[in-house]
């Protein structure tokens, strides 16, 4: 019995100094009774527009937030992917919301605890609050619909994007990869508001957690949200997990089977995927002899995760030393640059985020602009750009 006092009595202070309601007394007996499961997976589905009485999934993303070892696990699954001859995104409407979450159960080998249903235009709300989150823009992007209400015109460059602006950056797929280059785009925005989330105080996260509430709909209660937060707010790691995919021959999304039995440890913990890069290589180094050029495309023939493309002949863009421009922040992304740049032997390279170093946005754009200039069509989006100023060993 005096146990239940202490405990009562710590919950109450706890709520004084908060300055909150006696409802929030009853949301901190939830964290410390409440056992909440760790990880915790959940399906968090964007929805579309309202069109004609459709509506479509636009986002589809399973999260593992495990909360011993602080780390975020998010796996995006193309809207467009092939499920038993229909696309992913129109079963939501047909079978509602329990049966399409054991669709994604048996799809993704995970138990789906919570559930997180979001208009699209959610993404505008966290974009004003949470924001302005930094966003390179690396190819030009032009595009309206009148019909959903979307116009999005952004020239290539460097932003701090806020509700709207970020709402049409999400939402742009004209481009050759469609769904595919978008899931990289949100994947990288979703790490980017979740990291500046945990950097608010609670009060805040609270007055956000409220709004939301009201925009959407989700089965995480309010203590599970708190407990979360007390967990990760010192820091946590975000992994991303590719869903494997496969374009067949008319041009849809297919399971790549043959890799789904890793995909699905990978989610798990058990086994991590590596993740294939998007690069180029230039070559700015004098020597262009044909004895250098076989060495040069023999190296990056040789390796699993190859170039896109090499471009042996150089561009007409200053550079004084090797350099490695990378164009989305990720941790195991600066690991293979790293272990590429010492295979390749270089007395020296210089690796820059250009989202960190905007006296190098100019001369990504003019490599962009000198090989658009020569009739090269480019493949987006890119991980990152090496140019080399030195002979490889």
């Amino acid at each position: 019995m005096k146990n239940l006092v202490y405990l009562f009595a710590i919950i109450v202070g706890i709520a004084m100094s908060l300055s909150v309601t006696l409802l929030w007394i009853d949301f901190f007996v939830r964290i410390l009774i409440v056992p909440t499961e760790d990880p915790m997976n959940i399906l968090v589905l964007g929805l579309d527009k309202d069109i004609g009485g459709t509506r479509r999934t636009d986002v589809i993303l399973v999260a593992s937030v495990d909360l011993t070892n602080r780390k975020l696990v998010i796996s995006s699954i193309p809207r467009d992917l092939m499920i038993d001859g229909r696309k992913i995104n129109g079963y939501f409407q047909i079978e509602g919301l329990e049966a399409f979450k054991k669709r994604i159960e048996n799809l993704t080998g995970l138990e789906i605890h919570r559930h997180v249903i979001v208009d699209y235009d959610i993404f505008k709300y966290l974009g004003d609050e949470l924001g302005p989150v930094e966003v390179f823009v690396d190819r030009p992007m032009h595009y309206k619909d009148v019909a959903q209400g979307l116009e999005i015109d952004f020239s290539p460059g460097f932003y701090k994007m806020k509700g709207k602006e970020l709402l049409a950056y999400l939402r742009f797929r004209k481009t050759a990869e469609g769904d595919i280059g978008r899931l990289d785009k949100q994947r990288v925005i979703i790490e980017k508001l979740a990291q500046n989330a945990v950097k608010k105080n609670f009060i805040t996260l609270t007055s956000i957690y409220k709004e939301i509430k009201k925009m959407s709909d989700f089965n995480i209660e309010i203590g599970e949200l708190v407990y979360m937060y007390s967990k990760l707010r010192k820091g946590f790691s975000i992994q991303s997990v590719p869903f494997p995919f496969y374009i067949g021959t008319d041009g849809n999304l297919y399971i790549d089977e043959a890799k789904m039995p890793d995909y699905k440890a990978s989610l798990k913990g058990e086994k991590r995927i590596q993740e294939k890069y998007r690069y180029y290589v230039i070559n700015n180094a004098p020597n262009k002899s044909q004895d250098y050029y076989e060495k040069f495309t023999k190296f990056f023939n040789s390796l699993e995760n190859k170039p896109l493309r090499v471009f042996f002949e150089g561009v007409d863009v200053d550079f004084k030393k090797n350099t490695v421009l990378i164009l989305r922040k990720n941790e195991n992304l600066k690991e293979f640059v790293e272990d590429l740049v010492k295979k390749l032997q270089l007395g020296y390279c210089e690796i820059v985020y250009t989202d960190e170093r905007f006296d190098y946005i100019p001369k990504y754009l003019a490599i962009i602009g000198e090989l658009a200039k020569n009739q090269i069509q480019l493949s987006f989006p890119i991980d990152f750009i090496m140019v080399l100023t030195e002979e490889i060993k």
